[in-house]
């Protein structure tokens, strides 16, 4: 078990559907000392911790202690520790049919634990499942048959089932495994309460011995609400009196207690059936975000010799072969070396057009092979490619939270105490002072307010439609790193472009050569062979046009001049190479030119010998993306270059640009942003559009940076809080119009949950509601929150 450094470690809760108990544990976990970070996405049921460790801190220790918090604050899930990303460790998981024995269980995790050839150990007595690893060198056949002779001495006559797990499939595994079984429980159970519960109230009706309907009541209560009780009284011995289970079991108690029986049960009826709903709406958006980013691979083709192999993608190596059938999921990066086929990029790019791909060229994971049969050398593991870093990137999304959410975080700490000693303060204090007051009638206008006083529709919804948001984003190409970017964006006024790689293509084409005493060719061979070393864009195209060879030989006191050009020796001859500083900078007599585009000047032993201008070309779509952004309420949009005002003022006016900044060196792009803040409130926010590579602190600084153009980069998706995994600016409305819906539904929820718990609360103090009203605030409000949230997606 031994020391570790800072780690990640992911646990899976199957069965939690709680969404405020999501929202303790997560609490409860980050005050740990050596947790760092966590986060719990209650969507995919996943709680992520970064362990910040030292030598005196064991790994193993402080993933026992969230488990431990995990089972004191919400029993019975079933926990699952996925292994490291990059663990060579086999897994193997042993379920223990028939175990009941707490102690024994305790003993046997005890003694397998201790085995020198196990790595890491775990029994869930919860589960009856005993997880452990072994070393990929070591026969775990051997270690198996010495684990079942330990479980049979220590407890004979179990039902030992043994699974050898792929923690890559597992998430899926236990999705399915978990819907079925309690779903089907839930039902049979509700089914028979209510047709009971009916028989009751006709058994009532008629006017039949109003005991025997109270001792049907009773059983209706217990076969329904059996596990609220159960649940309630174990929060109770741990001090927990505000969770729903304890406050719903004291209501309804407190209602039988004071005759109101077929009430009482009515309400554990239908706050039951509630949850069984709210359950399946939140699997099926579950289901529905879930789809959106089906894009992990469950298996890679490894080329062994003359053999394919299955295999699990993390197994595969950089340098492997892979083979990618038709029909297929590219599962790692790499370079296409034989084959030619056309790829469906739809699943990173929200594109539904096919892309040519042929020997020579990169693939991506998360592609789908279409009509051809394609042999990939890979050149990234797994945990480091495309698809890896998307469902990362969407999955730990919600740990950047909105500003909301953490409204709602804070406001439901002190809701349900403020709800409940309201309730006591209603029920007691009320008949001591009011003449006459009766007391059963005030106890149970109390009893109503703590029905009330859960805020599970927001705890549950709010997080839901945000996570919607990032997720239907996604389906389009566009990545949001976090809630608080994706209610950002709702406010953007200002969307600030740099203008290469976004509005224009960043693909430069010499459009003009004006040489002056030598001839163009010449001219072209001087500029290609002092830009041969440069990886600049205008660089690259002059060496493209001048296609001769070039003999770096030739070349000596290379010299680059930031922001204004190069300087080298060839042939003997001293060269210059740039823009219009240089030539005033090394004091050249040359003639500016009126020509539109990027302009090189050429010198050579200090005399001006012509010029070459390079052009950059507008995309298709940048015009509309100005065009809809306005529509979609942005008052201003900005153009930030390096080029010259004359280029720079073209390409405004030609794309209806309100204002420009030009001759800009990278570090004045910074000074031209906060220029741009100044004027701003703190609700007017300020998006920065860019490549992602060169202008990572721009993106840094804006309140909302979008790095375009992101497909296969890995600095654009580190630098930026907003991806776009395509070169189109049109989606960077698509994004602001996914934001103020995601915003609008949320705050629909939040004034739906609250106006309507306000009312109830106002009516039952005055005596009008009942606990009829009281459940449909609780999980009526809940469900129908859930439901609005989900149309987030659509």
């Amino acid at each position: 078990m031994g020391n570790c450094s800072t780690s990640k470690k992911e646990i899976i809760l199957g069965g939690l559907n709680c969404a405020h108990c999501a929202e303790v544990i997560n609490d409860k976990v980050s005050e740990l000392e050596e947790i760092k970070s966590c986060n719990l996405n209650f969507i995919n049921k996943k709680l992520t911790l970064e362990i910040a460790c030292d030598l005196s801190t064991d790994e193993d220790d402080v993933v026992s202690n969230v488990i431990d918090i995990v089972n004191d604050t919400e029993p019975g899930l079933d926990i699952k520790v996925l292994e490291n990303k990059n663990s060579n460790n086999k897994k193997v998981e042993i379920t223990l049919g028939g175990l009941n024995c707490a102690h024994c269980s305790e003993e046997i995790g005890n003694k397998v634990s201790k085995l020198d050839k196990v790595e890491k150990s775990n029994l869930n007595f919860i589960s009856k499942k005993l997880t452990f690893e072994v070393a990929k060198d070591v026969d775990e056949k051997l270690v198996i048959d010495e684990i079942i002779k330990i479980i049979n001495d220590t407890e004979p006559g179990l039902d030992i089932k043994v699974n050898f797990l792929d923690t890559k499939k597992e998430n899926k595994k236990e999705d399915i495994e978990e819907t079925h079984t309690s779903n089907k429980s839930d039902l049979i159970k509700l089914i028979i309460g209510s047709i009971m519960y009916i028989f009751g109230i006709f058994q009532s009706a008629t006017g039949f011995e109003s005991k025997f309907a109270n001792i049907v009541f009773l059983i209706v209560y217990l076969i329904v609400g059996g596990d609220v009780l159960l649940k309630a009284l174990k929060n109770l011995f741990k001090g927990r009196v505000f969770d729903e289970n304890f406050l719903m079991s004291i209501a309804t108690i407190g209602a039988v207690i004071i005759g109101e029986v077929p009430e009482a049960v009515g309400v554990m009826l239908f706050y039951k059936i509630g949850e069984y709903l709210q359950g399946i709406a939140v699997g099926k958006s579950r289901k529905s975000i879930t789809s959106l980013m089906q894009i992990r691979p469950d298996s890679a083709n490894l080329k062994v010799g003359s053999e394919i192999k299955v295999v699990s993608p993390e197994d595969v190596s950089i340098g492997d072969i892979i083979v990618v059938k038709p029909g297929e999921k590219v599962p790692l990066d790499g370079i296409v070396i034989d084959g030619y086929s056309m790829v469906d990029t739809s699943a990173l790019t929200g594109e539904s057009v096919f892309r040519e791909i042929g020997e020579g060229e990169a693939i991506l994971s998360g592609f789908i092979n279409k009509n051809a049969l394609l042999s990939i050398e890979v050149t990234k593991e797994f945990g480091e490619s495309t698809v890896s870093k998307i469902l990362d990137l969407v999955e730990n999304a919600s740990s950047k939270k909105s500003k909301t959410e953490n409204f709602i975080s804070k406001f439901s700490k002190y809701y349900t105490p403020f709800v409940l000693f309201s309730a006591i303060v209603i029920a007691f204090i009320p008949p001591l002072v009011i003449p006459n007051a009766v007391f059963s009638d005030w106890f149970y206008r109390g009893l109503v307010f703590l029905v009330v006083s859960c805020p599970c529709a927001l705890v549950l919804s709010i997080p839901l439609s945000f996570f919607s948001g990032i997720g239907n984003s996604s389906k389009y190409g566009i990545l949001i790193k976090g809630s608080n970017y994706l209610e950002a964006l709702k406010n953007v006024d200002t969307v600030v472009f740099d203008k290469t790689g976004t509005l224009t293509k960043g693909v430069f084409n010499v459009t003009k050569i004006k040489s002056i005493g030598i001839s163009e060719e010449e001219l072209i061979e001087y500029a290609a062979y002092a830009e041969v070393n440069s990886n600049h864009p205008i660089a690259k195209s002059i060496l493209n046009y001048y296609k001769g060879n070039i003999d770096l030989d030739k070349i000596s006191d290379f010299e680059e001049v930031a922001a204004h050009g190069i300087k080298i020796k060839y042939k003997n001859l001293h060269i210059l190479a740039g823009n219009d500083k240089l030539m005033k900078k090394e004091n050249i007599l040359y003639s500016p030119t009126n020509d539109i585009g990027t302009v090189v000047y050429v010198a050579v032993n200090g005399v001006y010998k012509g010029y070459i201008v390079i052009s950059d070309e507008i995309k298709e779509d940048s015009k509309e993306a100005i065009k809809s952004l306005k529509k979609h309420g942005v008052k201003e949009v900005v153009m930030l270059t390096g080029d010259n005002e004359k280029v720079a003022n073209k390409i405004a006016k030609e794309l209806g640009i309100d204002k420009v900044y030009s001759n800009l060196l990278p570090d004045e792009k910074v000074d031209k942003l906060e220029e741009i803040f100044k004027n701003k409130s703190e609700k007017e926010k300020v998006a920065f559009v860019g490549d992602g590579i060169n202008d990572a602190p721009v993106l840094a600084r804006a309140d909302v940076g979008i790095a375009m153009g992101a497909l296969g980069s890995d600095a654009a998706i580190e630098a930026a809080d907003v991806v776009l995994m395509t070169d189109e600016p049109i989606k960077i409305s698509k994004a602001i119009e996914i934001s103020r819906k995601t915003n609008k539904i949320v705050w629909q929820n939040i004034i739906f949950a609250l106006g309507v718990k306000a009312i109830v609360l106002i009516l039952s103090a005055g005596g009008v509601a009942t606990m009829w009203e009281a459940i449909f605030a609780d999980v009526g409000v809940a469900l129908i929150a859930v439901l609005n949230a989900m149309r987030v997606m659509k």
